[in-house]
Formats: C-alpha cells, structure tokens, sequence
C-alpha cells in the first residue's frame, strides 16, 4: 500500500482514474479464484500466486488511496504572482523561518482575486508576527506555492496542495491586528479557538521556566517553535536531536507511555481493584484518551497523526489482549495512515518514523531473553537492571541510527557523525527525568501547581541543548554527502525490508542489499554544474574547488540548497566565490574533465562562448543558429529555463532536469512536472 501511494504521488503526469480500481478489482478476483477454486489442492506455489495477486491488490489501493485524498483537499491556488494587494483573515499558526518568521493565514479575502485560496503562508518581520486567533490585514506580495528548485529538490508546492495553502510571500511593512467577526464556518472557527488556546498553553509554559528550556518544553508539548532561538535549532539539527522538537512518535510514546505506567501503578495499589478488574486495559484506555488530548494540543500535524496511530494500535492491542509491538501492529499502523493521509509516504518524516521502528521492533522481537539466575541482593541487582536498561538504550540508538540514515543521505545529503553518541547521552535524561516531570506537569496543571514540574522539565531540557551545542559545535559534526541515486535508496530500503522480515541466516542477506546501495552510491556521476530555475544561483565544480555564480544578495538560500545537493556543507556553501575572470559579458571556467563551461550575462559574451562541447548557460536568449554553429553539449537560454527549469549537469553532459510542460500534470504543479533527461 505504501508502495503504491508513493507511486501515484511522485508519477510525472495523473494517472488514469480507472487503472488502479481496474487493477485491485483483477488481482482480487484472481487471488479469490487461486485460493478457493476446486481442485487438486492449493499446494505452495498456488498460494504464492494468490500472496502476490494480494500484495497488487493492496499496491493499487495505496493508489486508490492517494487519488482520492488529492481529490478531497483540493482548494483554490494562485495562477500567478499578485501584488502589492491587501489580504484579510485569520491567523491559524506562526512558525519560525529560515530568515524570517512566517504565518499561516486562513483566507477571508485577496484583493482583486476572485476565488481566494483557503490558506496563505505569509513571511513577515520579527517584529509583525501576531499570535494564532487574530485577524489580520496584511499588503502582501502573493504567488503559487514553488516547486522544486532543482530535481530532486523538496517538492513544497506538493506538501501545500495537501495542506490547503494555495498562495505563499511576504508581507510589505507590518501586518495590522483588525476587529473582524469570525469566519463563517463552524470548523474553522474550532480551528482558531484551538490553534489561540495552544499558543495561550505555549506562553503559559515558558512564563513558568522562562528559559532556553522552557522554550524546548512548549515546543515538545504545542509544537510550537517561535520561542525558542536559531542556535538551539541548530544545535539539535546537528546533533542528530532533532527529532525531539518534531511532535512524532517519541512524544506521543512518552506521554502514553508515561500515562500507562502511572495508571497502572496506581491502580495496581488498590488491592480490590487489582484482583477483580482488568487494570492494564483501564491503564491502557486512559492513556489512549490522554494520547488523543495531547494530538489535539500540539496541533495534530501529520507526523503527530501518524504517530497516534502507531500508539492507538498498540495500546489497542492492550485492550484486545494481543501483544503490543509487533510487525503485524506496525502493518495496521501503516496500513490506517496511509489510507488516512497517503501523502505522507513520501515525506521523510514518514519514512524514517516506519523504518526505525520495524527496525527496533525486528531486533528486540527476536532478542533471547535473560534466562540466567537473577543477581542476589539489591545492589547486585540493581547493578545487573542498570546494565541491561543501558545496553537497550544503546542497542534501541545504533538500530534506530542504522534505519534512517539511508532516507538522511537520500533527503537530506547529510548524516549527523554524532547522533549516536548524543541520543546516548540525552536518553537517561528523556526516560528517567523529562518524561516523568512531563506527565507530573500534566496532572498537576489542573490544581495550578505544575510549575515545580516544569522547571525540572526545563532544567534537564536545558542539558539535553547542551549535550546538542558540544557536539553540534565540533567542525566535523555534520558530514555533508552527494545527491544519493534513487537506485541505491531503493537497494537500502529493499535491505532494511529483508533484515527486519526475515529471522534466522536469511537474515543477513540483507547485508548484499546495502552493498549494492553502496556500490551505486559511489560509481554514480557526481555533477558538475547544478543551476535553479532562473539561474539566480549556480554551483559548479572546478578540478580544485567548488565556485558560486550568481547575486549573492538574492540567491543566499538557492546556493546553499544546491551546495547541498552537491554534497557541500552549509560553511563550504557559505564560502564559494566566482571563478577567476568574470566580467559583465560573462564567467568562464573549466569542469574537473576539462570540459569549458560559461555564464553568459549578455548576447556580447555568445562569441567567446561559442566552444564545441561546452556547458553554456546564459541569462540571455541565444543568438540564431548558436547551437548549430558551435555545438554545445549544453545550451541552457531564458525560453529553456523557463520551459523546463532548474537543472543538475554531469561530467558527460547528462542532465536532470525539471520540465515546464503541460498545465495540470498534477494538481499541486500547476504547469511544472519533473523528467529526467
């Protein structure tokens, strides 16, 4: 199923509505007839076939699912960039930005737009944010959600199809707090009551530990980031602990987790109880009503979602006297949310979630349990229980670690060197002082006595960022990687599926899975030239360094995404210069073959770039007969640009490229699609 969501959202164009229904309806018939038709027995192989007319059946409703979830969200988008024009609405949530914070606005009206998006995502000044609930007025500069920059780029005009946000810009001054009535709708006026409580919860937490912890704390209970500074983003991005400031599947596991162990023990102390009613699943009823609570405080984002899913099945199992963590338990995790949201499939988030947990629970599925004699005495003991909650601890983060560094490499072209290590070092913290002081915080906020919680919260969160800053700050921190084949993802992920499925020997054969990613990893062509879509920025390598072409002023974001791409880090991207002998006609420099390559900046600069297998790219359309006089390998001019978009060059020529082709390829692209040439 996930196979099949994640093919019908990443496919160039739709597809036909009636292939997947086609489909599931065939491959079930045909599984049907294979498993009960008379005859001499269904025997191994005739159960295979009906196994993998199933596993078709259940790839086309991952697309079912997909179609039917784009067709619900659709919402007006812009066709076009307006403005300055004045935008009213209300505010839903503020977020911190790369360099500037942003809002998401709920639509009530755009100047001169007849049919208004349901959302717009709004950069403004620090200093203009306005908290959730308040409506708002805004001059603002507007255009359609932006695709990728490059190929392989993040796609956020697909994530703000899905999440309803039809325009995105920034706001020309300050926003303006307005009297306005609510909106209309009944829903959306629940929507703004709960996004202003939250940001009310999130400013009653830091008040009570007004500190750098704090600020962590409302993050990890709202999901809030605006409180908390740019360093302690950084830090725990670096770090490897970043995933402590997304609301996902540890926070929901924390606080059901915490919820279950208190209940029961509590109700454990109560002997008539204990004797005559099923305590675990009141424990484990109570935690799930507290779990859904806590979905609905930190703002019920998809990986929260997600992430109450994977906690309602396993405390259902609880309920229904089934084991918990299981690999069936995580199949009907899956299964739910992707018929739920199916766009998440693709989203990293997703991924990684899914991955660390089959991994953790394929290896402690299959761990033989301490069957020796328990250690006399209760130092012994203790000691004995200290070792083994450490060796978990430290088995739980090389699993988790090894899962999801193949989707870090692929998404993201970096992998925190000390993840490990700092996860080791913040776990004590998380397990035996933040969770508890988190659910003692939540059952004593009732009675106004929750601040003695939250300073120890605050106090250990406080730890926890600086575990982050020592290892964040060391030069080799984050390892920067190239742009990873789809091929050798693939190979990874298949390697993952094989090791945490199979038990016994056949285990290990997952090891040539990984093999194989690593062999196509390193024998792929690595680029020489990656330019966005109207070349503002373009990175190239040169045989001794990597150059910067392009406004430094404008571009800063671009270059640094491409740098990226090109396995740069953020202080390398930072530090890339043009090559020696730029001019106002154009820059000129040579690729690690020898290969010439030119920016050309006016028409003037064609005659000198007119060199057979040159990369040429030029701000300026090329002269007639250019190609066909001089025969470049690449001719990159303002009509090619702005059909196909920004491109990634390889030594031998190749490009990828995004296309600018037909209007409504996809619903979220507009007139943008992706091929790859």
């Amino acid at each position: 199923m996930i196979a099949g969501a994640a093919a019908w959202m990443t496919a160039e164009a739709t597809p036909s509505p009636l292939i997947a229904p086609a489909v599931l309806a065939a491959a079930l018939a045909v599984a049907f007839l294979l498993a009960y038709w008379p005859g001499s027995g269904r025997g191994r192989a005739r159960g295979a076939l009906a196994a993998i007319c199933v596993m078709l059946a259940a790839f086309a409703a991952g697309a079912i699912s997909a179609a039917v979830r784009t067709a619900v969200v659709a919402a007006p988008r812009l066709a076009g960039e307006v403005g300055p024009v004045r935008l009213t609405g209300w505010v839903m949530d503020a977020e911190p930005g790369a360099t500037r914070p942003r809002m998401r606005v709920l639509v009530d009206a755009i100047e001169g737009v007849a049919d208004p998006p349901r959302f717009a995502r709004v950069s403004v000044r620090a200093d203009g944010l306005l908290p959730p609930g308040r409506a708002v007025d805004c001059l603002v500069i507007l255009r359609p959600p932006e695709g990728p920059m490059a190929p392989r780029g993040y796609d956020f005009a697909r994530r703000a199809y899905f999440q309803q946000i039809g325009a995105s810009g920034f706001a020309l001054g300050r926003c303006r707090p307005v009297a306005a009535p609510p909106p209309p709708s009944g829903a959306d006026r629940a929507q703004l009551a709960i996004a202003a409580w939250r940001r009310d919860l999130t400013e009653t937490i830091f008040t009570m530990a007004p500190t750098e912890g704090g600020a962590i704390a409302a993050a990890m209970v709202t999901g809030d980031r605006s409180l908390m500074s740019e360093a302690t983003n950084v830090a725990f991005r670096d770090s490897g602990l970043g995933h402590l400031l997304s609301v996902s599947g540890l926070h929901m596991a924390l606080v059901a987790g915490g919820v279950y162990a208190a209940a029961h023990f509590v109700l454990a102390l109560i002997g008539p109880l204990a004797l005559r009613y099923p305590i675990r699943k009141w424990a484990a009823g109570s935690a799930l009503t507290v779990a859904a609570i806590y979905l609905v405080i930190s703002g019920a984002s998809v990986p929260a979602q997600r992430a109450f899913v994977m906690t309602g099945v396993a405390l259902g199992a609880v309920l229904l006297d089934r084991p918990a963590f299981t690999l069936r338990a995580l199949g009907v995790a899956a299964v739910i949310v992707v018929l739920m949201a199916p766009e998440s499939v693709v989203e990293p988030g997703f991924q990684m979630s899914f991955a660390a947990t089959a991994a953790l629970v394929a290896a402690f599925e299959t761990r033989k349990p301490d069957a020796g004699p328990a250690a006399p005495g209760a130092l012994l003991g203790g000691l004995a229980a200290t070792w083994r909650t450490l060796s978990d601890m430290l088995l739980a983060s090389l699993v988790a670690g090894i899962a999801t560094d193949p989707f870090a490499i692929y998404h993201f072209q970096r992998v925190a060197v000390y993840g490990l290590a700092t996860n080791l070092a913040s776990t004590p913290l998380i397990t035996f002082v933040i969770a508890p002081a988190s659910v003692a915080a939540a059952a004593l906020a009732p009675f106004g006595a929750a601040e003695p919680a939250l300073e120890i919260m605050a106090g250990a969160l406080d730890m926890v960022r600086a575990i982050g800053a020592v290892f964040a700050e060391r030069p080799e921190a984050v390892r920067a990687l190239p742009l990873a084949p789809t091929g050798a993802f693939l190979a990874a992920v298949g390697a993952i599926l094989w090791i945490c499925l199979w038990r016994g020997p056949l285990r290990w054969v997952g090891l040539a899975g990984f093999a194989l990613a690593g062999g196509l990893y390193v024998t792929t062509p690595r680029a020489v030239v990656l330019a966005d879509g109207d070349l503002r920025a373009v990175v190239a390598r040169m045989p001794e360094r990597w150059i910067a072409l392009g406004d430094p002023r404008r571009s800063a974001f671009a270059r640094g995404r491409l740098a990226g791409l090109a396995g740069l880090s953020p202080l390398a991207a930072s530090r890339l210069a043009p090559p020696d002998g730029c001019d106002d006609a154009l820059c000129a420099w040579r690729t690690p073959a020898g290969r010439p390559a030119f920016r050309v900046r006016s028409a003037d600069g064609f005659a000198v770039a007119c060199v057979t297998g040159a990369i040429v790219l030029s701000d300026a359309p090329a002269p007639p007969g250019f190609a066909a006089q001089c025969r470049p390998a690449i001719l990159v001019d303002p009509a090619d640009l702005a059909r196909r978009g920004g491109l990634i060059v390889t030594e031998s020529g190749k490009t990828i490229r995004m296309a600018r082709a037909h209007a409504g390829d996809r619903p979220w692209s507009g007139d943008l699609r992706r091929s790859d040439e």
